[in-house]
Order: C-alpha cells, then sequence, then structure tokens
C-alpha cells in the first residue's frame, strides 16, 4: 500500500510537470504518516490533516465496507406455508417440525461515489447458509439534469414498499405474505435498468420506469409466479408513483401506486400476467419530545394480480392480498409491532386463502444492534368463513442482529 502511494504521488507530480526527486516523495509520505501517530507524551493520535493529498486518496479509494448478521433460534408447530428468500429456514418437513438455529442472513455492502457523476453499490448476501448469492449490483447516476436519474444493474425494484427493502430494514423477522406470493422468493429483483424523474413539486414526487431480464425459476415450488416466463426477449416492465407529504412536523405521509407487466412461467407459460398495488405508510414523532424516541407507524401493502387462465376460453383469474402492520417505539431502546396478512382477496384455485397474524418486541441496545422476539400464527381459512378461522401453525423465533463497518443509509 505504501509503495502504491508514493507511485501515486510520482504520478500526480509528474502530470503537474515536476517529478520529485524520490527521497522528498518519501519524506512527505513520512510526514502524512507521521502526522497520524501520537507525540512521545501523547495518548491521543491528532486527527490527520484534511489537505493531505496522501490521506484523500488512501479514503478515495476505499468504499465502504459493512456485515451484517441475522442469526435466530426458533421452532414451530408445522412448516409455514411459504419461506421468502431470506425468512429463516429451521428445516421442518412433514415427519418433524421446525425447531434449532438458523443463520438468517449475512450481508456485505461495498458501497462508494466512483466520481462526480455516479455512485456503485455492491451487496452480497448469504441465505441461511444456501450460497452466496448478489442481492444488488446497481451503478447510480448523480448529476443528469431536470431531476432525471438512472440506476443500472441487478437491483430491488422499487414496487411497493417492502420489495425494496432490505432484511436489515425490516420490523418483522418475516416478510409479509405477498411479497413471496406475488414477486417471487426473492422478491422482485432482476438485472434491469431503472430511469426515474423526480417532479418539480412543493412536494417529494417521484415517476419510475423499469425494465427487468428476469430468468425462469428452477423450481416454483408449486406456487404460481407472477413473473419470469416466455422467451429470453420477454422483459418484465414496472412503473411506480411515489409521494411523500409532511403534513405537519409531527406527521407525515408516504405512499405509492405501482403496476407490472410481464409473463408467467406456470399454468400457461407464456401467457401475459399484470400487478398492480397500493403502499400506503403514515407516521407520526412528536418533534419536541425529549430524546426524540416515541414514534407511531402504520403501513399497508395491497396486491391485485390478473392473469390469462389455461386457455382463452377461460375468463381471466383475479387473485391478491393485503397486509396491514403497527409498529409503536414506546421506549429509548424498545419497538413493538403487529402485523395481520391475508393472501387470497379476492382468491382463486390457484391462490387459497392463507392468513398470518404477527406480534414483534425489539430491543435495540445500540444502533449497530437489535434483539427481536417475534411470534406469529397462520391459518387457512375456508373460502366463506372468518379469515382468523380454519387450521392452524405456531412460531417462535429469538433474532438477533449486529452490524459491523459503514453500511450506509438506505432510502427511506
Amino acid at each position: 500500500m505504501i509503495a502504491t502511494l508514493v507511485v501515486m504521488t510520482a504520478l500526480a507530480q509528474a502530470d503537474a510537470g515536476e517529478l520529485a526527486p524520490p527521497s522528498s516523495l518519501a519524506s512527505e509520505l513520512d510526514a502524512a504518516l507521521g502526522a497520524q501517530l501520537p507525540d512521545a507524551g501523547s495518548s491521543v493520535a491528532p486527527a490527520p490533516t484534511p489537505t493531505n493529498a496522501v490521506w484523500r486518496a488512501i479514503q478515495s479509494l476505499n468504499p465502504d465496507l459493512a456485515a451484517i448478521v441475522d442469526a435466530d433460534f426458533g421452532g414451530a408447530s408445522g412448516a409455514p406455508y411459504s419461506l421468502a428468500g431470506d425468512d429463516p429456514d429451521l428445516l421442518g418437513d412433514s415427519e418433524g417440525q421446525p425447531f434449532g438455529f438458523a443463520l438468517q442472513e449475512i450481508e456485505v455492502a461495498l458501497t462508494a461515489t466512483v466520481d462526480p457523476f455516479l455512485r456503485a453499490e455492491l451487496y452480497l448476501a448469504i441465505p441461511n447458509l444456501s450460497g452466496i448469492e448478489v442481492e444488488e449490483a446497481v451503478v447510480t447516476t448523480t448529476s443528469l439534469p431536470a431531476g432525471l436519474q438512472l440506476r443500472a444493474g441487478i437491483f430491488r425494484s422499487a414496487f411497493g414498499r417492502q420489495n425494496g427493502q432490505h432484511l436489515h430494514v425490516q420490523d418483522f423477522t418475516r416478510r409479509p405474505l405477498v411479497n413471496e406470493a406475488f414477486l417471487g422468493a426473492d422478491g422482485l429483483r432482476a438485472p434491469g435498468l431503472q430511469a426515474s424523474w423526480l417532479a418539480p413539486t412543493p412536494f417529494f414526487l417521484q415517476l419510475s420506469l423499469e425494465a427487468f431480464s428476469i430468468g425462469a425459476p428452477e423450481d416454483d415450488a408449486g406456487h404460481l409466479l407472477s413473473f419470469g416466463g416466455g422467451t429470453r426477449a420477454d422483459l418484465t416492465y414496472a412503473s411506480e408513483l411515489k409521494f411523500f407529504v409532511p403534513v405537519s412536523d409531527a406527521f407525515s405521509i408516504y405512499g405509492g401506486l405501482n403496476g407490472a407487466l410481464g409473463k408467467t412461467p406456470t399454468l400457461r407459460p407464456g401467457a401475459p400476467v399484470t400487478l398492480e398495488a397500493v403502499d400506503l405508510y403514515l407516521k407520526y414523532k412528536p418533534p419536541n419530545v425529549s430524546g426524540g424516541w416515541f414514534s407511531v407507524a402504520w403501513q399497508s401493502e395491497v396486491f391485485v394480480r390478473q392473469l390469462h387462465a389455461r386457455d382463452d376460453t377461460e375468463p381471466l383469474l383475479l387473485d391478491g392480498g393485503f397486509y396491514t402492520q403497527l409498529v409503536v417505539q414506546f421506549a429509548r431502546q424498545w419497538q413493538a409491532g403487529a402485523r395481520v396478512d391475508l393472501l387470497g382477496a379476492p382468491s382463486n384455485e390457484l391462490q387459497p386463502r392463507v392468513g398470518r397474524q404477527s406480534l414483534a418486541l425489539t430491543f435495540m441496545p445500540s444502533e449497530f444492534a437489535r434483539l427481536r422476539a417475534y411470534v406469529e400464527r397462520e391459518n387457512i381459512p375456508p373460502p366463506t368463513a372468518s379469515f382468523l378461522s380454519g387450521p392452524e401453525t405456531w412460531a417462535g423465533y429469538l433474532q438477533l442482529e449486529v452490524s459491523i463497518g459503514a453500511h450506509g443509509a438506505h432510502l427511506f
């Protein structure tokens, strides 16, 4: 590293028309490194000089590096209806109840500003020790005119609210049922391009258009998948209109209208499928509470899917689902949440009604660690009965999340 920095400094001086002798380069490097060492009689090192060229080179060439670990211990009375890609997998089957320890996910993040025009982000994930996967690898423009922005690579779509969030941003141990059912086990995430426009309005208003190349799934596990069918030339398209309105100093509203169009890989492979969703997020946080810790947040999403049946003589199939959740931070280090999920609203022969009710209690000793107790009840209600009735399974988890390194802030 030291030799590299010496060469870089020499090249910079050469570009300026002056090549310093090796002795002066070594002196400059020694001075730069010596500025970071404590004096003989001091126990604290002085801060590095911000204008020093070598120090600037060190910082600019190294991306922000972070790692986040989610570990779980839990058990269930039976196998869950389905598992999203980053849900904890306790390896239960028809012959044994799920129980034990799980390493829910390890995420490694590298982020950096490339130049005045681009920012790059790389997120590697290991869900349930099943192998390394690229969760996101995306380049984002930062200087386009007229409120325009481009993103390219593999990334999570802005469709809805939950889909774009990483696991450590979630308020519950498991994702909502609608994410896995309508967007896939890993959500709507694939190589693609996103173009967004920030409207010149008094409040935040952004329109995004996306196109993805979604590969055909290797195993659909018996579920009806929305996208990934057709030929390689059949792209999946999505659009989102997002808005944020600060109603007052204490109350804000964030929401979106979302639509997606593609080809389904199941039922009738290659048949068109459309998906629409509405998401809404309301938050109340008094500005003058001591410490600024109390808040109440309500969040909901509603999905509706329409696809062609097995042949043209049958009517279009329609199904959907929703979730609604309430999260309250009632103390500086404590947060509680409740969520209700329902699939099959409306239901059809391919998507039965499935309900889930979840409770979460989270202790946050610092900004870098969370300990969460989570319990849920899943049930499959009959078509004409209450959505809380029917055969049920119970599950509980104790989740520990630890973050190290410089992890950049995610989108709100």
